[in-house]
């Protein structure tokens, strides 16, 4: 079964590289390929040259409904006989068209209905978000009309995600929290996630809690280091991550100020990123 990050590395290829945050940590790294080949959005495509019949056939059949002449025309103006064009859910089936394959021209509802696992409203799943995680929005009727994926990190620890997002838009990046995603969930029946490269933590203090497997590591590296809380207590390894690892966590980026390989952010909340940086 192919690695989901296969999928995430195409994937930003296609984007716009004026929407990658400088700074961004993605699932391809630095690499030199990012938005090389930037794709386009037209609804109801996947990989689709945007010549000029097609986007008149996609003005007959779908954006007349909603759109005026003169907004569409401006939205596709940019558009040359040369370029790509995907929706949300072409963006995946032209990687299993056409780089796996396997010919798939499904929805986001589809998706997330039969490709993935440990699924749900994302205010009621508490587990750490997963490089290639797909995350969707759902209708008014329940029904999931957009997705996107998962694809990294922004300079500030926030979560980032790849997405065909719309017509004036094309692939891009964005970040989580500033879009209104409802479910989330694995594309398990598709991909696997075993083999995953880990994502960066920002061990900060949050409602509810950071928790995990991650988070109790940190914890018994701080005891094993002799990094205390404030009362020079070792922390409990709960795998929570409260004042008292926080703390802790701050005595060593303190330790550690003068390290050329460590970079520290420190914002007006106490809350501490760190990455290593690889020189």
């Amino acid at each position: 079964m192919t690695n989901v990050l296969d999928f995430i590395r195409w994937a930003l290829i296609h984007v716009n590289p004026n929407t990658v945050p400088s700074g961004a940590v993605l699932a391809n790294g630095t690499a030199s390929n990012i938005g090389t080949e930037p794709w386009h959005y037209l609804y109801g495509t996947v990989k689709s040259k945007t010549t000029a019949e097609r986007i008149e056939e996609r003005w007959r059949n779908h954006y007349s409904k909603t759109w005026t002449r003169e907004a569409y025309d401006r939205a596709t103006a940019c558009m040359s006989p040369g370029d790509f064009a995907t929706d949300c859910q072409g963006l995946l089936d032209a990687y299993l068209t056409y780089e796996l394959g396997e010919k798939t021209d499904v929805n986001a509802d589809y998706n997330y209905c039969k490709w993935c696992t440990g699924k749900g409203k994302i205010s009621e799943i508490e587990r750490p978000y997963e490089l290639g995680e797909a995350v969707f929005m759902a209708n008014s009727r329940g029904k999931m009309s957009h997705v996107g994926w998962i694809c990294g990190l922004d300079s500030d620890g926030k979560l980032l995600v790849v997405e065909a997002r719309g017509l004036s838009y094309g692939v891009v990046v964005t970040r989580l929290e500033t879009r209104p995603w409802t479910h989330r969930g694995l594309m398990t029946k598709k991909f696997d996630y075993k083999e995953k490269e880990p994502m960066a933590t920002k061990f900060e203090v949050l409602t509810p809690m950071l928790r995990g497997d991650g988070i109790a590591a940190m914890q018994r590296a701080l005891n094993a280091n002799g990094y205390t809380d404030d009362n020079g207590n070792a922390l409990e390894e709960d795998g929570k991550w409260g004042s008292k690892s926080q703390a802790a966590f701050r005595k060593l980026l303190e330790a550690h100020m003068q390290e050329s390989n460590i970079k520290i952010t420190v914002n007006d909340s106490e809350m501490f990123a760190w990455s290593i940086k690889h020189i």
